[in-house]
């Protein structure tokens, strides 16, 4: 029997999944022959009955004798990827992508294996070689936007793709998360609301629909999309968590406790859930006991242990076991800075510094109108500085509504002022009177609130004072201050996002908040008529003075009812929500007091800076 007519027998029976019958063809092939084909068939069919040590070893032995061939290669790549061998499969991948012919269908074939080994870069590098009016082409640049977190690009791909593709649900669905990531919240509501018109909604979809809508601060409409997931008998973890996130901003602890309880008998380490009984339950001790393991054991690196990790330290901390709650603190920041270099966003000291120096520039001498009752009242600060409490406070006026942390602002003046950074010499007279009017108009149309005053939250609008000013006609700024001691331990004490590459480690938490003060000292003293300082210790130890104090700074009439605003119901997104459900009270001045011994290298640290020594 001829190679030819051998190798006819392996394949067919191959093809038709006789996999024993090829196997014995192909080793049969091999002992009488030198055939690559038989290599690589043989290979294949390793790969699909899952031996995957004697799958890679013969297509090595293959790729030896052709080393570009296409289909070896892919099929290799393949084989790796299934074997968890992610890393291996992805340089061969890039070794042949030099290689690949101007072919749609192989190079989507490529690109879309590199994005399913989360390559998007390597993707839209070999996407680079195709005809980019191909829709399976499209389709593979968008979703390596979106691996890549670049929700613009992504936003642009589905966009062009929302006229000619087939799969008019899937664009939709892609366009709904684009414009989530991007807060465009109303837009990706409108997306969402069209795939389901699209598809055959089940409870899986009403949940997403409900999580787009907290993310979008609509409870009322989280709550209607969530219940009618109930009504489908939805007994998912999504669902019981979701249950718990609804109802902490409903105020319903009752029925958050019993999603909880649901939720762990489904996940144990749901941190959702612990999250809801360490705060709403008092079972701290029950915490501790179910979660303490999370300390000493090695554990993997993911969002939720991290998160229990901090619900464990705040368990501790309510039982006064301070040294325990520092550690698992440490353990949860100390993963978290793995994170963040991973994500190369680890903190650089000198831009830092530079940065901040740079912003003392960007600002207007053309003052705003200090005549009239402002339009707009922003409260800056560095995170946990008291903008939450400060927040509440305002939006008790009945001319007042607040915005929450607006992320406006810094969505459409950010980039273009720090493109302004690595110029020699920036006009910024000229640069507002340039683009003034259009950052005003878009932050109005982007903040969609018909009110009297705005109340704007963001914390680190700090960096932007300047601008606030030059932007804005009738506006104050109170800027929230705090001891550095406690503000450190609060900031630490708590899951940031990798973007606040600064909140994991005590040394670049001194640095961000000495530089942050230093930047607000600026403003204060070049703006005394529109900032004003506020002191979260004085603030609440002497709640209807410093009231009084803050709304005649604003032209605003106060009234001691405001500081009631914890018998009134109001979401709040914040980590500060359960403090604002409370009478203010001095619980958390000096906290820090509990932790002399670890936040003496905090303390050290920080006075070099106050003393120029770095």
């Amino acid at each position: 029997m001829t190679l030819s007519e051998s190798l006819k027998i392996a394949e067919t029976a191959h093809q038709q999944g006789h996999y024993l019958e090829a196997e014995r063809a192909y080793k049969a092939i091999l002992q009488r022959f030198k055939s690559n084909d038989a290599t690589f068939g043989l290979a294949t069919l390793y790969t699909q009955i899952k031996k995957y040590d004697l799958a890679i070893t013969l297509f090595n032995q293959a790729l030896q004798q052709e080393p570009f061939a296409i289909d070896i290669t892919l099929n290799y790549a393949m084989c790796l990827k299934a074997a968890n061998k992610n890393t291996e499969a992805s340089q061969v991948i890039a070794t042949i992508s030099a290689h690949l012919p101007n072919d749609n269908y192989i190079l989507n074939a490529f690109a879309h294996l590199a994005l399913s080994i989360a390559q998007p870069t390597l993707a839209l590098e070999i996407t680079s070689k195709a005809n980019k009016a191909n829709q399976q082409t499209k389709v593979i640049i968008a979703k390596a936007h979106m691996q890549n977190e670049n929700w613009i690009k992504a936003l642009e791909s589905w966009q062009s793709l929302s006229e000619t593709s087939h799969n008019k649900a899937d664009v939709q669905n892609n366009l709904a998360i684009c414009l989530a990531k991007l807060r465009r919240y109303d837009e990706a509501i409108t997306a969402f609301t069209a795939f389901l018109q699209l598809v055959k909604a089940d409870s899986h979809h009403y949940l997403k629909f409900a999580d787009l809508y907290i993310l979008a601060r609509d409870i009322d409409q989280a709550r209607s999309q969530l219940n009618k997931a109930i009504a489908l008998n939805d007994v998912s973890l999504t669902r019981y968590e979701i249950e718990i996130r609804v109802c902490r901003f409903e105020g319903n602890k009752a029925q958050a406790l019993k999603a909880a309880e649901q939720a762990l008998t489904i996940n144990p380490y749901s941190y959702i859930a612990w999250g809801a009984k360490q705060e709403f339950a008092n079972q701290d001790q029950q915490v501790t006991t179910q979660l303490a393991h999370l300390l000493t054991d090695t554990i993997s690196n993911n969002y939720e242990n991290q998160q229990n990790l901090f619900t464990l330290a705040k368990a501790y901390e309510k039982l006064a076991q301070y040294r325990l709650a520092f550690a698992c603190f440490d353990k949860a920041n100390m993963m978290q800075e793995q994170i963040i270099s991973e994500q190369n966003l680890s903190y650089n000291f000198q831009q830092a510094k530079a940065h901040n120096l740079f912003l003392k520039q960007v600002f207007s001498t053309l003052q705003p109108d200090t005549s009239e009752t402002p339009r707009n009242l922003f409260i800056v600060g560095m995170p946990r500085s008291g903008t939450t409490l400060m927040d509440r406070i305002f939006a008790q006026h009945p001319n007042i509504q607040s915005s929450g942390e607006n992320e406006a602002l810094a969505l459409f003046i950010e980039n273009k002022i720090n493109a302004q950074q690595d110029k020699l010499a920036t006009n910024w007279e000229c640069f507002f009177q340039q683009h003034g009017q259009e950052f005003h108009r878009n932050y109005v149309e982007k903040t969609a609130l018909n009110a009297d005053i705005v109340v704007d939250k963001m914390p680190h609008n700090f960096r932007f004072v300047g601008a606030i000013l030059a932007i804005f006609k009738q506006v104050k700024v109170i800027q929230m201050r705090r001891t550095p001691e406690d503000l450190a331990l609060s900031i630490f004490s708590q899951p940031f996002a990798p973007h606040h590459n600064y909140a994991a480690n005590l040394k670049t938490i001194a640095h961000a908040i000495y530089h942050a003060n230093q930047l607000m000292d600026f403003w204060r003293e070049k703006f005394p008529q529109q900032v004003i300082d506020v002191d979260y210790n004085q603030l609440t130890l002497e709640p209807s003075a410093q009231g009084q104090r803050i709304f005649k700074f604003c032209g605003l009439t106060w009234h001691d009812d405001y500081l009631n605003f914890h018998t009134k119901l109001a979401n709040s997104f914040t980590f500060s929500e359960l403090q604002v459900r409370q009478p203010i009270n001095t619980k958390k001045q000096n906290f820090s007091r509990h932790y002399q011994q670890e936040l003496a290298d905090f303390k050290r640290y920080y006075a070099e800076l106050a003393g120029d020594k770095y």
